[in-house]
């Protein structure tokens, strides 16, 4: 019988992969909990002036694939793993989608792979450290995103705590963002948080992901030897992590998605984005919602999306679907309702 725990080691593969006539590509790996600001991060390098040609992947933890749809600037390049999370239940998929990213008639520079909130990187690290591998491609750095105003958030929740230790214990560069969502005190406080579990290593400051370009990318800082052993951090027993996705034709009203996240939003949900289509305009909208924050921000996503059809994820623990779906109902104008407002 196949055993159902998640494998740490790599899927077997009858020879070793490689990229005919190039050497190993190297990969920048985007790990942190859920809404530290991944997405956003990719954002700023992809349309940054690196003259590099960038490949990305992008695992979504979800049936509707969010994380995807909000990635700007990239179509072709963009190759989207929604079965699961990346670190045990796709990996042989992962390696699969870099091939194929690689195998292109426009070669690719570099692939930034964006992990799952919940995803532990010792699977994905691993799989690239692999011998049948490394003719593939190399790991040039692991960059742990940490939520400055949301980290200490769920400081009854062992497990997700353990998970947030690993990802960074894992990482050679923590980029510590939304600073100006906290005071100087704090970001001390979560300084030597970190410092007391990890010693010596590189933290940046940044606001909306924007840290300089040349930290992110070619900087060669990954040195295997400085991966941390199984003791050295809690291995989490499994993200208790639940997830819920809606679809509707109906129009959101953006005052009213704002109030009921402020008010009525259930703790117990850690994350939730979308694409949504507003009252006030026909053109698709981002929802991201972190804690009690809800941003609703225009986008350009002609051609992308199914135009009309709003689509949302929830990720949290002991998510209630039914009251979650009340919650988002609420928030809604109907057509009738459009066109007779009480």
């Amino acid at each position: 019988m196949r055993s159902q725990a998640p494998l740490l080691a790599p899927a077997p593969r009858a020879r070793p992969s490689v990229a005919p006539g190039r050497g190993p590509v190297p990969v920048t790996l985007l790990t942190g909990f859920l809404g530290a600001g991944k997405t956003t991060l990719l954002n700023r390098i992809l349309t940054g002036d690196h003259g590099l040609r960038v490949g990305v992947l992008v695992n979504d933890f979800g049936a509707i694939n969010i994380d995807a749809a909000l990635v700007q600037s990239v179509e072709e390049n963009t190759i989207s793993l929604a079965n699961g999370c990346v670190c045990c239940e796709i990996r042989d998929d992962l390696v699969a989608s870099v091939e194929n990213l690689l195998d292109r008639t426009d070669s690719i520079d570099y692939v930034i792979l964006e992990a799952s909130g919940i995803a532990d990187p010792a699977g994905i690290v691993m799989t690239f450290l692999d011998a049948r591998y490394t003719g593939l491609l190399r790991i040039d750095s692991i960059i742990c995103l940490v939520d400055a105003e949301g980290l200490f958030r769920d400081g009854d929740d062992d497990r997700l705590n353990a998970l947030k230790l690993r990802q960074i214990a894992f990482a050679d560069l923590v980029v510590l963002n939304k600073t100006d969502l906290v005071g100087p005190a704090h970001v001390e406080v979560i300084r030597d948080w970190i410092d007391l579990h990890i010693k010596r290593i590189r933290i940046v400051e940044t606001t909306h992901g924007d840290a300089p370009l040349e930290v992110l990318l070619g900087a060669g800082r990954f040195d295997p030897t400085r991966l941390p052993a199984n003791d050295q951090t809690h291995r989490p027993a499994g993200p208790p992590v639940e997830r819920w996705s809606h679809r509707t034709r109906d129009r959101f009203s953006p005052d009213a998605l704002q109030r009921m996240v402020k008010r009525e939003l259930p703790a117990s949900v850690y994350r939730c984005k979308g694409v949504i289509f507003t009252t006030d305009s026909d053109q698709p909208h981002a929802l991201q919602v972190v804690g009690r924050r809800c941003d609703i921000t225009p986008l350009d996503l002609e051609g992308r999306v199914s135009k009309g059809t709003s689509e949302l994820v929830a990720i949290g623990r002991q998510i209630n679907g039914s009251e979650l779906g009340h919650l988002f109902d609420t928030c809604v104008v109907r057509p009738a309702e459009r066109c007779h407002p009480r």
